[in-house]
């Protein structure tokens, strides 16, 4: 009965073990070795999006950073500083470039440079609406910051889908490409105006924008351009894209898509499985049973509130109990006698949700048969940590943890101006996507790792003293069969 008593008590020991209070707190807890390049002491890490799901929150309040001695290391958000960053919006001059000029590099001898940066134009040459212009010279030297994009206006009698490329100087001479492949469309079509007129300038700094038709003799007649500018301490990382995700359920109106959990949702892209498709569409948001307000958002994109702003949608006015309006688009893909169109990725508000509803205006077989299929693209989250002590450097995510928590940037950097850009060293993980999500957008190749080595001094500690414990009542145990032996031994030589 007392080896039972043991054998029992020991799985108590390990049954409540993991239950003590010091264990629990590590139950979820994920770790990688982070991958460092330079001499540091600074380092900027790009989070893959595949944290999402393991943490404890969208905004990721429970990211850590350890150096191998498991010491916490400061660190701070490099993207938090951009929430208050001034949006511009400027009307830029055009300056149209004659056919001779339009294909070579240094366009500098048309112009001349004013000491604020500014171009004047010293060769006369007007455009009317029968010569077409292959290509103009768009003088942004007052956009201030970083180009978020650019938006065009053509004439009202043009109708078509224009193909062209996107160049950046700062001198006029020197040019370097920003897009080889862009296109704006225009056209009516089925009762319905098709437009795409806002081309991503990917966070670009130039003083001067070269834009060149693809067909010169079909060039379109441009009235003006706007850019949209932001100055902001940092450039944020490319869009990380994920797999098509097919609707889980549809009905006559609406079809519903599933989301990875806690992913912030920056960019949606429709892909229409049917030719000359046109079709009105709602996007919305499903919030979490337990959730009736929107999560946090990750503020990396201010062209959202902007474009919502342009279209006159008051997002707060249209939420309900369970879904959140986020955006309307015209959904299509066109075959034109110069291409196919399809209408643009869609901005959504890097907001997080348990899935996404497209609704029609129509039925939803307006969109095609089979129900089209959707990609959503998400903003990876930046850092940088202060390396102190000896590496290999630690990732920590997935518990709540009242110490090591980020610092305000300008703490972290005392010496950092307003609007200058980060200097720190690169640094990488490999954190595993979802299913749901895998990076599609060219990036910096990542070094493959090794398993992060775990330090948990406090846990082998436990685990001793569970030990001792355990040791110490075999050992009481033997003891007290030994005497009971000695004790029946001496009564059997008393009965004989």
């Amino acid at each position: 009965m007392k080896i039972r008593a043991v054998l029992l008590a020991s799985c108590l020991l390990l049954t409540v073990l993991p239950m003590s209070p010091g264990f629990a707190a590590t139950v979820g807890v994920q770790q990688t070795v982070i991958t460092t390049q330079g001499n540091g002491p600074y380092y900027r890490l790009n989070l893959p999006v595949g944290i999402y799901p393991g943490s404890v929150h969208p905004d990721l309040h429970d990211v850590r950073v350890r150096n191998a001695a498991g010491d916490l290391l400061s660190f701070a958000w490099v993207d938090t500083e951009t929430e208050t960053a001034e949006l511009r919006s400027t009307k830029v001059a055009l300056f149209p470039l004659p056919a001779e000029q339009s294909l070579t590099v240094n366009t500098a001898g048309s112009f001349r440079q004013n000491p604020d940066g500014s171009l004047t134009q010293l060769s006369e040459w007007k455009t009317d609406r029968k010569k077409t212009v292959p290509a103009w010279i768009l003088d942004v030297s007052q956009s201030k910051g970083q180009l978020l994009q650019t938006r065009l206006e053509l004439a009202a009698q043009v109708n078509g889908l224009f193909g062209f490329s996107l160049e950046a100087s700062d001198d006029l001479k020197n040019w370097r490409l920003i897009s080889a492949d862009e296109q704006v469309i225009q056209l009516q079509h089925q009762n319905a105006s098709v437009q795409k007129l806002e081309i991503s300038l990917h966070h670009a700094t130039a003083r001067y924008l070269r834009l060149r038709w693809r067909d010169a003799e079909q060039a379109p007649e441009l009235l003006g351009v706007t850019v949209d500018s932001q100055q902001q301490s940092y450039t944020p990382p490319p869009l990380q894209w994920s797999v098509l995700i097919q609707p889980k359920a549809c009905s006559n109106t609406y079809c519903d898509y599933p989301l990875p959990e806690k992913t912030p949702i920056d960019s949606l892209r429709l892909q229409l499985s049917e030719p000359n498709t046109l079709a009105t569409v709602s996007v919305l948001g499903q919030l979490p049973p337990a959730q009736n307000t929107v999560s946090y958002r990750h503020h990396h994109n201010p062209l959202y509130p902007l474009h919502v702003l342009r279209h006159h949608k008051q997002v707060t006015a249209q939420q309900t109990d369970r879904e959140v309006w986020l955006n309307e688009t015209l959904a299509y893909r066109l075959s034109l006698p110069n291409g196919e169109a399809k209408s643009p990725d869609l901005l959504l508000d890097g907001a997080s949700y348990k899935g996404l509803r497209l609704q029609t205006t129509g039925p939803v077989s307006s969109l095609g048969k089979p129900p089209p299929g959707i990609q959503i693209a998400s903003l990876p989250r930046s850092l940088v940590f202060l390396a102190r002590g000896k590496g290999p450097y630690i990732l920590e995510w997935g518990v709540e943890a009242k110490d090591g928590a980020a610092l305000p940037l300008h703490t972290l950097m005392p010496n950092l101006k307003a609007a200058e850009l980060i200097k720190a060293d690169d640094a990488s993980v490999e954190i595993a996507s979802p299913p749901i999500l895998v990076e599609t957008e060219k990036s910096a190749p990542t070094v493959a790792t090794a398993p992060a080595k775990e330090h948990k001094p406090w846990l082998w500690a436990a685990l001793a003293a569970g030990l001792a414990i355990l040791g110490a009542m075999v050992w009481s145990l033997l003891k007290s069969m030994s005497v009971k032996k000695d004790e029946m031994t001496d009564d059997k030589q008393q009965d004989k």
